[in-house]
């Protein structure tokens, strides 16, 4: 009889084993899947002082970032972009050199948007014109697959540019009160750096491992970009 049990706890145990071995695959494997962006733009990603920002909130920066590297990726291999995404240096990948600049710029934006408002600033008449002359820049200078796959609408990009613009204000005057340069205040900057570690800055790993930049608003291959690259020139 005791054998008898013996078995049949064995066996049990063998069978949960197996299970949450395949449970635990299946969950590894689903947690590792890109996802579908466009699908996903109310997901949180950033929480930044309490305040949530939404894979939405920060679609300005991925398409931002995937122009400027895949420039660079035509200039690598103008036959395959998609190549220079995957160029590993400084024990990093292209691609995740890039995404961790998507993080640190939209953070940087934040806190120096929210200190912006807090400190009262607007942008003159002056600082307005030059914002739209950004955003025409913008808009114009973007691939066709990037205008083809927008991965939020018009309002929420222009949106976040005023944010920016207001960001740039603000560290603008906050390097006069330093003394320092405009560019130390940069989100890679030797002094912003003392100054994100007073904020309360969290990453939902969740959704945020699963982003992969140079597939989300680019089709490699399907392009000519050398009027991109002779416009700069």
């Amino acid at each position: 009889m005791k054998r008898s049990l013996s078995i049949v706890l064995k066996a049990a145990l063998t069978v949960a084993l197996t299970f949450a071995i395949a449970y635990f695959a299946v969950w590894n494997y689903q947690n590792r899947q890109p996802i579908d962006y466009s699908k996903h733009l109310d997901d949180k990603v950033f929480t930044i002082d309490g305040e949530d920002l939404s894979l939405r909130d920060i679609a300005f920066y991925i398409i931002y970032e995937e122009y400027n590297v895949e420039k660079d990726a035509f200039v690598y291999n103008p036959k395959n972009t998609r190549d220079y995404w995957n160029v590993h240096t400084n024990g990093y990948f292209i691609s995740g050199l890039a995404k961790n600049a998507v993080k640190g710029m939209a953070v940087h934006d934040h806190i120096f948007y929210r200190e912006a408002v807090k400190n009262n600033l607007v942008l003159s008449e002056d600082e307005k014109k030059r914002l739209d002359n950004s955003r025409t820049d913008f808009w114009e200078d973007l691939f066709e697959s990037q205008k083809e796959n927008l991965i939020a609408p018009e309002e929420v990009i222009n949106r976040t540019m005023y944010n920016i613009a207001l960001a740039e204000k603000y560290q603008a005057r906050l390097a006069q009160e330093m003394g320092t340069t405009y560019h130390a205040l940069d989100w890679n900057g030797k002094d912003y750096e003392e100054i994100e570690k007073k904020h309360d800055v969290r990453v939902n790993d969740r959704v945020w491992k699963k982003i992969t930049l140079g597939n989300i608003t680019l089709v490699h291959g399907q392009a000519d970009f050398t009027p991109y690259i002779n416009k700069e020139d």
